[in-house]
């Protein structure tokens, strides 16, 4: 029902197993949803939250990604079981998320996380809006994804202990950054200096480190690094160890 623009006299199943999609709404006066969605929710063209009732029972993927505030937006309590698409959002005040969202929550948009409570679990997080960490606490348990890459600095930020692709593309200096105990994907393409640097003995995924020009203070993993290793920024390795085994691309000065 993408085409429609008013809610007005449609009267939708109490329930939908698969997915439901009212993209083109602009407004939620007079759309009474279904108690339960088992697919996604496309609600894309909302610019504000009012008069909107979710479903509270169940849902899958839900897309908001048009509403600007969270002013009267009610979401629900527990799990969303797909994703849930918050990235139009410039403030987090007013701000309940579930307890858990199992794939990708997406709040790239905003600046600030002051007043805001992340779920305890999170599939995928997407804060690469965030340019501080002022306020900032994650989820303590495994996640697949979290991209970062809008942060300048790595003071008060505390990493979970496991992550499956970290992106903290946009850090210059490594002062006051403690990586998770197991990452895969690591991207630290900003950085200019390794000082500080200290990473894990083992990497499952790739390394961007290509904005290093110089290797002095570099410590790289010992044992593996088992994707790309990428120091395309150096002008030489001269004195480097490199990791035993890289299991992707070695993408070194001579590259360039």
């Amino acid at each position: 029902l993408s085409w429609l623009t008013s809610g007005a006299g449609v009267t939708l199943p109490q329930s939908i197993g698969g997915s439901l999609d009212l993209s083109g709404l602009t407004s939620a006066a007079g759309v009474t949803l279904p108690q339960s969605i088992g697919g996604s929710l496309d609600l894309s063209g909302l610019t504000s939250a009012e008069g909107l009732t979710l479903p509270q029972d169940r849902i899958g993927s839900l897309d908001l990604s048009g509403l600007t505030s969270a002013e009267g937006l009610t979401l629900p309590a527990g799990c969303v079981n797909g994703s849930l698409d918050l990235s139009g959002l410039t403030s987090a005040e007013g701000l309940t998320l579930p307890q858990s969202v199992e794939n990708t929550l997406n709040l790239s948009s905003l600046t600030s996380v002051a007043g805001l409570t992340l779920p305890q679990s999170v599939g995928e997080l997407n804060l690469s809006g965030l340019t501080s960490a002022e306020g900032l606490t994650l989820p303590q348990s495994e996640g697949r994804v979290l991209n970062l890459s809008g942060l300048t600095s790595a003071e008060g930020l505390t990493l979970p202990q496991s992550v499956g692709w970290l992106n903290l593309s946009g850090l210059t200096s490594a002062k006051g950054l403690t990586l998770p105990q197991s990452v895969g994907e690591l991207n630290l393409s900003g950085l200019t200096s390794a000082d500080g640097l200290t990473f894990p003995q083992d990497l499952s995924g790739s390394l961007d480190l290509s904005g290093l020009t110089s290797a002095e203070g570099l410590t790289l993993p010992a044992g593996c690094v088992n994707g790309d290793l990428d120091l395309s920024g150096l002008t030489s390795v001269d004195g480097l160890t490199l990791p035993k085994y890289v299991g992707g691309d070695f993408i070194g000065p001579t590259a360039r």
